[in-house]
């Protein structure tokens, strides 16, 4: 009998009103100790924790959240978790969050709209107290729509709306100019770009920047070198082998760092050594970029410092920073290594 009555004990879950009544204190009292208020006596405290420690008592965060309005939790939201660019960048929001006081809720929208809708309006039923994303694309009136209707601080990452939300990106449009202006240098004159689709901020930039190299160099723009319409390693297989395995085919490549493993092995189906005949550069220095021999010259964005610079931001909006929406761009860095064979 006695030991049933234990067991039903330890299933029972302590509330604070059974912390109390342990510790021999009021209620309020163990909601100042919980609390970490400066008010209570170290030796009261002492009581409290280990009456709360031997009951196994843990506070309820949401009944707590509810109370205050916050629920120490960001939401944060990206199209694709396997796009290792991405994962740093998650690791730097959960880096700041953490150090912050803050937790995650991380989903993945897999690059569907109608995915990423459900995924923001399940943050705002659970009432995250802020928003991190990086939205499917920036240009559909019915996403910016439901983003204006949110009623807590968003941050977009690698994306722009207008000037109305707070945004922190990489230099894409100068990262590409670079890598451009640095394959002309060598003297390559057609250059094939195979990037993400330009309905996003980083598709637009990149091929802005691409555009921008050429017309400074008055080198004609050649649109069937150009391929932006998927994310994935198989787009970027098929894209590029479509372009490579032409007559009057390119001399060099540009590629976003996620879809690099497609454009390696579309050349090696078609027997095109790097960077003999093939020159290539990566936007994004991805491990695959490092580890490959020749190694992969590459435009390095400190993807895991947008993470931290988009975290630090929504908490100054939690902490009532009521100031106009902010850019903030992230500088990239060129690597150079072996993927490029001098022309001139």
């Amino acid at each position: 009998m006695k030991d049933m009555e234990a067991m039903r004990a330890v299933l029972k879950r302590a509330t604070i009103s059974d912390v109390a009544q342990k510790a021999s204190v009021s209620i309020a009292t163990v909601s100042r100790v919980l609390n970490k208020a400066s008010n209570v006596r170290p030796a009261l405290q002492r009581r409290v924790l280990e009456a709360a420690a031997e009951l196994n008592f843990r506070p309820d965060s949401l009944a707590q959240g509810m109370r205050s309005n916050k629920t120490g939790v960001i939401g944060v939201v990206v199209p694709n978790l396997q796009n290792p660019l991405s994962s740093e960048a998650i690791v730097g929001i959960e880096e700041e969050l953490t150090r912050l006081g803050y937790t995650q809720f991380l989903a993945n929208s897999r690059y569907d709209r109608l995915r990423e809708e459900k995924i923001l309006k399940e943050f705002s039923r659970r009432r995250v107290d802020g928003i991190i994303a990086i939205l499917d694309r920036d240009d559909d009136p019915a996403a910016i729509a439901q983003l204006r209707a949110l009623s807590m601080p968003l941050v977009l990452l690698e994306r722009e709306v207008g000037s109305e939300f707070d945004s922190v990106r990489t230099d894409q449009i100068a990262g590409t100019y670079r890598a451009t202006r640095y394959l002309l240098s060598l003297g390559h004159r057609n250059i094939a770009l195979v990037t993400v689709p330009s309905n996003n901020m980083s598709g637009r930039y990149r091929l802005q920047g691409y555009q921008n190299a050429l017309a400074d160099a008055a080198i004609p723009i050649r649109n069937e070198l150009i391929r932006m319409q998927g994310y994935t390693r198989g787009y970027a297989l098929d894209a590029s082998y479509s372009i490579l395995s032409t007559r009057d085919r390119p001399s060099a490549l540009i590629v976003s760092g996620g879809m690099l493993a497609g454009v390696l092995e579309a050349s090696r189906q078609l027997n095109l050594v790097i960077p003999d005949h093939l020159s290539l550069i990566s936007l994004g220095d991805t491990e695959l970029a490092g580890l490959m021999r020749p190694g992969i010259t590459a435009i390095r964005y400190d993807w895991a410092e947008t993470g931290r610079v988009a975290a630090r931001r929504v908490v100054e909006r939690l902490n009532g920073d009521r100031s106009e929406a902010s850019r903030f761009i992230v500088p990239y860095e060129f690597i150079r290594r072996e993927s490029c064979l001098d022309l001139a």
